[in-house]
């Protein structure tokens, strides 16, 4: 669509309309009829819609600019921008244009003579046809004869791997050989994991370029953060080195994800005082303080008292503090300022989120989840098919997860595919792993060049929302460094970002 929004108006009961059909692009449903118009987003899609609605009047488009003034560019707040850098999902329907909105799975916008109104329904999910492999397998059999897989080695992208395998696809196995210490062949790390019957072909790439600050222009309508523009380079330098479509398992284990207190305990719950997390930190003396603890929904003990009722008891289990009420990661070099302006919009956000997640199927919501905090970075994600999603909703939580031998086994369905075809010696890293040691390993190497141009000109710190000279400190120290590596590649970024606009 154009920089120009699409405009649906009432004049008197005549229904005026420019582009309606240019929202199907952009995967909105519309309906119209001669004295009314709706729109609907029916299914979760990575292509963004923003809408405004004012008294009569609904105008939308797939590109922010078109709710720019002439010469207009989009200013966001202190909040917002401190969210940014601790890696903070905002809300799916949130934008930092005023007024201006993100069309979300579920929303539906009608305008008639009554006016604009917006509301909220759930994803429609159809009947489960089939298990969850045999979905995933039909999505990967609609990427075409021959496609590549993004494979590092985890858990969902072995299970895509030996589908395709089971399938008798012309599935390909890509990685990136950065060529540095704990990222390929000739760094530390073990080896991926082999999957028999798949090729594996390794690309090289340079992780330094992909994680460049200075590719930032400040030309961006919104400000471009590595969280999803790294993978995103990556996954196309993957798809160009091989020519064919990429598919990612990324969210996958998301959906097929269960908490502890969910799984079955066993009878009279006798697994649960040689499970983990207890045993790790400390054993748990009774069964009932185990069925307590999961019954609140924790694994840690957030205070008990002693026997005799008279105080806090001074025996803990060594496990972490529960979160603060603001939650998130405590970065060292905001000011009074930008703390104060980062809790009021973590809050907010937080607020919105627990909104929208329990309008939604819970298998949805953590699609939804998933991602707004990490995008789908270009690749065809079998995550994101309804098919698949209905075959994961169906499935009940002791088919998800279970305490086995002293530990808590997740991701069950996943995991038993892969165990079945042979595959072993898979990595346990968290998702983005691979980006924090990137963002470590570039740091360290640029960063007397990053400190001479945050000594000359530091945006955040302009505004009053950073101490330069903290920054400064966690870049000359190693630890620190490695600790706050993403924090502080966002840091760079935004700043770029910030500064070019000037």
């Amino acid at each position: 669509m154009s920089a120009v929004p699409a405009v649906a108006e009432m004049d008197g009961a005549v229904l005026r309309c420019t582009e309606p059909d240019g929202a199907s692009a952009l995967g909105v449903l519309t309906v119209r009829t001669d004295h009314s118009i709706e729109l609907r987003r029916p299914r979760p899609d990575v292509r963004p819609v923003y809408f405004r609605a004012r008294p009569g009047r609904l105008e939308w488009s797939g590109d922010p600019a078109a709710f720019l003034p002439p010469g207009g560019r989009v200013e966001p707040g202190p909040g917002a921008l401190l969210a940014m850098l601790h890696g903070q999902a905002s809300p799916p329907d949130e934008t930092p244009l005023s007024g201006v909105r993100r069309m979300t799975v579920g929303t539906r916008i009608r305008v008639d003579a009554r006016g604009v109104t917006v509301t909220r329904e759930r994803c429609a999910l159809p009947a489960a046809d089939g298990d969850l492999s045999h979905a995933v397998t039909r999505v990967l059999a609609s990427a075409g004869d021959e496609y590549g897989l993004a494979y590092s080695g985890g858990l969902a992208s072995a299970y895509l791997a030996v589908l395709a395998a089971a399938a008798g696809h012309r599935a390909h196995l890509v990685h990136a050989d950065f060529g540095l210490p704990g990222f390929g062949p000739q760094g530390t790390r073990p080896p991926k994991a082999p999957v028999p019957g798949v090729e594996s072909r390794q690309i090289a790439l340079d992780l330094h370029e992909l994680l460049d600050h200075h590719t930032v222009s400040g030309a961006e309508h919104l400000p471009p953060l590595p969280d999803f523009e790294v993978p995103a380079r990556l996954h196309a330098a993957l798809a160009a080195g091989t020519g064919l479509p990429l598919v990612s398992g990324a969210l996958l284990e998301s959906l097929v994800s269960v908490k502890l207190p969910d799984v079955p305990r066993g009878t009279k719950a006798w697994r649960l005082l040689a499970c983990e997390p207890f045993h790790i930190s400390g054993t748990l003396s009774t069964l009932a303080e185990a069925r307590e603890l999961l019954d609140n929904r924790v694994v840690y003990t957030p205070g008990r008292r002693d026997t005799a009722g008279s105080g806090p008891d001074a025996q803990q289990l060594g496990a972490p503090p529960p979160p603060s009420p603001t939650g998130g990661t405590k970065l060292p070099w905001l000011t009074d300022q930008g703390r104060q302006a980062y809790e009021t919009a973590h809050r907010g956000a937080m607020a919105v989120w627990q909104d929208q997640l329990d309008a939604e199927e819970p298998v949805v919501g953590r699609l939804v989840g998933g991602l707004a905090e990490r995008g789908a970075a270009g690749a065809v994600l079998p995550a994101m098919d309804l098919g698949v999603l209905a075959a994961a909703a169906a499935l009940p939580p002791h088919k998800l997860g279970r305490i086995r031998r002293g530990a808590f086994e997740n991701h069950l369905p996943l995991r038993r595919a892969v165990e079945r075809a042979g595959v072993t010696g898979l990595r346990a890293a968290s998702p983005g792993h691979w980006l924090r040691l990137g963002a470590a390993a570039h740091l360290h190497r640029e960063r007397k060049k990053i400190m001479s141009e945050l000594e000359r000109e530091c945006a955040l710190g302009d505004l009053g929302l950073l101490e330069p000279r903290l920054v400064m400190a966690s870049l000359r120290d190693g630890r620190s460094l490695a600790t706050q590596a993403l924090p502080l590649l966002r840091l760079v970024w935004l700043d770029r970002w910030l500064r070019e606009r000037r």
